[in-house]
């Protein structure tokens, strides 16, 4: 949108919250910040203050709900420098009082609202600020019994504050008043915080702006993240355009996928393990995505390393995103398996990222992976596992449509994906896939324990390549000392369908524990 330049804006004071409105606030205008208790408002109003004394601009915080020292203390926990804010306090019975003491006749409810918006006024006139914020202007709605009353005050205020070109923040919990309408009508724009707990017990944060009149804005729900730093916002993946490119028909296939607006030739990708490269057809496409399905102790994350390892050789760099396993107990197996990737991570060519589902939320992870592929370099991205990745989402629904975009996303620029997915269960027909995206990946692998000979046995098999030839067989794997050792194609096997493979040829054709390379 061209006028976007020509408005001049104010910055929040969060620089993320500033990109996903494409520049910051419209100046001189009203907007609401609404959300439950605990969502974020009075964290995203101090900053919106502190960034303004920071340019020099005289700021001021009139607040309605809490004492200026409460005010002050949430300052201080979330690191936002407030020393040359002005606060007025009108949250406690004394000020409440003195403005009531003022009236001679009437005490109606009316003449509360009036000599409270007069008293405002009189603060405004003596600090003349540039930045003004109300904290909890929802209690000012209980001074009227009327919504005509708070409506036309509104307005009165409005109109005020925008005379006097004041960018104006209003602090508003829907619980103190839940059927009032009238701010979010007459705000220029609302911002709506929330918070939720998933099934898993862990509360996140989110953002939509429903409205910022005159501008263009990142819509979608936004992930929130408060901490010592203060406010952070992650903006939803879906709100983040793609590359441009000229379109031409047929142009896009895995061999030329499209960066910058130009195409590039798809690289291939190697294990390093002959016998498992052949299955899949020589190798994988970069741009592609690939996932490894399979129940526990299968080799999943060991194959996804296996070709980290490999790539970090030819020269590329790989993020690594761990949510079920401590980076320390990767690299030791690795390392056991003779695929060590202690030396990379040194020297950051691998990085790993060890997260917990209780402090991770979409938006985060997209923004960590975005950052070490748009500012580190990286070609590879591996998220182990899914499965614990799910457990950091609000429902399964997000999930897939946050995938689907992600996958696009680093398909555009030509990056190589694995998804690792945990089955529950270990063997039988009772194995679940938490959650299926089988439908957004380019390649498959589907692992599996099988039974031969009385012992417990791991396979591996392609179940899906869009691009190129594939192995229709399946081959053993086994994880020995030293080394991951990828067997020759079996035929002959029973009960496939069911879950329980079961081998029933010659033995001979199976992989010995001490058999060399």
């Amino acid at each position: 949108m061209d006028n976007n330049r020509e408005i001049k804006r104010v910055s929040t004071g969060i620089k993320s919250l500033d990109k996903v409105l494409r520049g910051g606030l419209p100046i001189g205008e009203m907007y609401v910040v609404s959300g439950s208790p605990g969502t974020g408002k009075t964290t995203l109003a101090l900053h919106f203050l502190a960034a303004g004394s920071q340019m020099g601009e005289q700021v001021l915080c009139l607040s309605l709900a809490q004492r200026i020292e409460s005010l002050k203390q949430t300052a201080y926990s979330v690191g936002i420098d407030i020393s040359n804010v002005i606060f007025k306090d009108f949250s406690s019975v004394e000020a409440l009082q003195s403005l009531m003491e003022q009236q001679t006749i009437f005490d109606t409810s009316e003449v509360e609202m009036a000599e409270m918006m007069q008293a405002f006024t009189q603060v405004i006139e003596d600090v003349q600020p540039e930045r003004v914020v109300f904290d909890g202007i929802s209690h000012l709605r209980m001074l009227a019994n009327h919504a005509l009353t708070y409506r036309q005050e509104l307005f009165t205020l409005r109109d005020y504050m925008s005379d006097r070109v004041i960018t104006t923040l209003l602090t508003d919990t829907r619980e103190v008043a839940p059927r009032d309408h009238e701010l979010s009508a007459i705000a220029h724009g609302v911002i709506n915080l929330s918070i939720k707990t998933t099934s898993h017990g862990s509360d996140h944060r989110y953002m939509h702006i429903p409205k910022i009149r005159g501008i263009d804005y990142a819509l979608g729900q936004h992930d929130v993240e408060i901490s010592h730093q203060g406010m952070r916002v992650y903006q939803s993946y879906r709100a983040i355009p793609a590359k441009p490119y000229e379109y031409t028909p047929n142009a896009y296939t895995p061999s030329n996928p499209i960066k910058e607006g130009k195409l590039i030739e798809a690289k291939t990708i190697t294990s390093g393990l002959e016998a498992l490269d052949q299955l899949i057809g020589g190798g994988l496409l970069s741009g592609t995505t690939c996932l490894l399905v399979g129940p526990s102790g299968t080799g999943k994350t060991s194959l996804s390393t296996a070709f980290a390892r490999q790539f970090v050789k030819s020269g590329g760099k790989v993020s690594l995103f761990l949510f079920d396993e401590l980076t320390g107990t990767l690299t030791r197996r690795a390392q056991g398996l003779g695929i060590a990737i202690d030396e990379f991570v040194s020297q950051d060519r691998i990085r790993l990222h060890e997260l917990s589902f209780g402090n991770i939320t979409p938006g985060k992870l997209n923004y960590l992976i975005e950052h070490d592929v748009e500012t580190w370099g990286a070609g590879m991205v591996i998220i182990d596992t899914l499965t614990g990745y799910l457990s950091a989402m609000p429902n399964e629904n997000r999930l897939i449509a946050q995938m689907h975009e992600l996958l696009m996303g680093l398909s555009r620029r030509d990056i190589m994906t694995f998804v690792v997915v945990a089955q529950h269960g270990v063997i039988g027909p009772t194995l679940e896939v938490p959650v299926d995206i089988s439908y957004l990946a380019d390649t498959v692998l589907l692992l599996r324990h099988f039974e031969a000979e009385g012992e417990l046995r791991q396979a591996v098999s392609v179940y899906k390549k869009r691009f190129g030839a594939h192995e229709r067989r399946i081959r053993e794997i086994q994880l020995q000392p030293g080394k991951i050792k990828v067997g020759e194609p079996l035929r002959q096997f029973s009960g496939i369908l069911t879950g329980t493979p079961s081998y029933t040829g010659e033995s001979s054709h199976l992989i010995e524990k001490d058999q060399a390379d």
